[in-house]
Parts: structure tokens; sequence; C-alpha cells
């Protein structure tokens, strides 16, 4: 029997868009600026999904903490201007937003809610949702569960009627703090152990199954 839900949550890097691409080529070009050899691209995927500045501090640990500023502003400056260039959305995502469409729906991303909106708008799937939240858009990234509550506030739903899905840990462990359910994709760019060891009450291999457990 499927399980009603309110409102579904979704993570955007590794979930909804296979991003991994560009944020790799990113980061190199930024290691490049400050003359390090590239990163093999799972390198740069296993800081993905905790925001920029964990990304950026994983990424380039050898450039100095006294250079982070200075790396952050050549990073964006590049992201900004490629986040589209091999960014996709993965299979079956529109016919799963068409899916869930009697309800409510949003975007909880670690990424900077700006470059959120940007790649969303881009793909063309930005007015599908109901609310679109970034890393900034709240006091407390994931795996902090402010993100998740600001959104069953605004809408006024009950956690155990809310679901998030996400390729992360940090995905997992927020929405067991926020008291949602939990949905895991093995397809993204998280760490697949990690993931599991994080226990989502749910997991799935491609987006389309979210129809088999929910309604």
């Amino acid at each position: 029997m499927k399980k009603s839900v309110d409102l579904v949550m979704f993570d955007l890097d590794g979930t909804l868009a296979d991003t991994g691409h560009d944020l790799a080529d990113s980061v190199n070009f930024t290691r490049g600026h400050f003359n390090l050899p590239p990163l093999p691209a799972p390198a740069v995927y296993a800081n993905v999904g905790r925001g920029v500045e964990h990304l950026l501090k994983h990424s380039l640990p050898d450039a100095g903490e006294a250079n982070f500023r200075a790396i952050m502003r050549v990073f964006l400056e590049r992201y900004e201007s490629h986040l589209l260039d091999r960014t996709v959305l993965y299979p079956g995502v529109a016919e799963v937003l068409r899916y869930f469409r009697g309800k409510r729906r949003a975007v909880v991303s670690n990424k900077i809610h700006r470059l959120t909106e940007a790649v969303l708008q881009g793909l063309g799937v930005a007015a599908e949702f109901d609310a679109i939240l970034g890393g900034d858009s709240v006091a407390e990234k994931k795996p902090h569960p402010a993100m998740l509550q600001s959104v069953l506030q605004q809408f006024h739903i009950a956690p155990a009627n809310a679901l998030i899905v996400g390729d992360g840990d940090t995905d997992i462990e927020a929405g067991k703090r926020a008291g949602v359910i939990t949905c895991g994709v093995t397809y993204g760019l998280g760490n697949q152990d990690a993931l599991r060891a994080a226990r989502p009450e749910f997991t799935i291999d491609s987006l389309v199954a979210l129809s088999d457990y929910f309604c």
C-alpha cells in the first residue's frame, strides 16, 4: 500500500540534477588558478553535498586558509558562468514532478540559493516547485534540520506527512532530525556506503520508483 504524503522535498545535486561534471570542472579550474594539479572527478564528487565552503576546503586543502576568500571568488566566478555546460536532469525527474503535481514540492539544497535557482531555471523546472531553498536560505545547512523545518512551517505540514529524497547521508540525517520520511537514491553523487549507513527508510535506484511507494 502506498504512503500518502503532502510534501516532497528534493535535494538538487545528485538527486534531481547531475551537476558533477560542471562542479568538478570549476574546482579544477580553481586548482589550476592556484597552480595545483587537477583532481579526478570522483575525488571532487566526494565533497559535494555539504555546501560550497566544504567543497572548496576539502578540494583545495593545499591552497591555504589565508587564500580562502580568493579561492571562493575564483570558483564562483567560474562556476556561475559554466553551471549548465554539462548539467542535466536525471532520468525520470519530469515524470516524477508531474506525478506529485497535486502535492507541495520543494528543493532543499546546500548549494547557494542563487545557484540553486539558476540551475533549476536553466533546466526548465524551477516553476514546478512551491519552494526553493539553498544553503544560505536558513541559518544552518543539512544535516541540520532547519531547512526542512522551514518548509514544513511554511506549508503547515506535519513531519509525518512529508518526505525528503536525497543521494547523501546529510539528506537522510536532516530528514530524521526533522521527523520526516527519508528516501535515499543510489544513482547520485553521494557515497553509497555513507548513504546506506544513514539508514533511510526507503532506498531507490531510480527516481521514478518513488511512485511505487508514495502517492
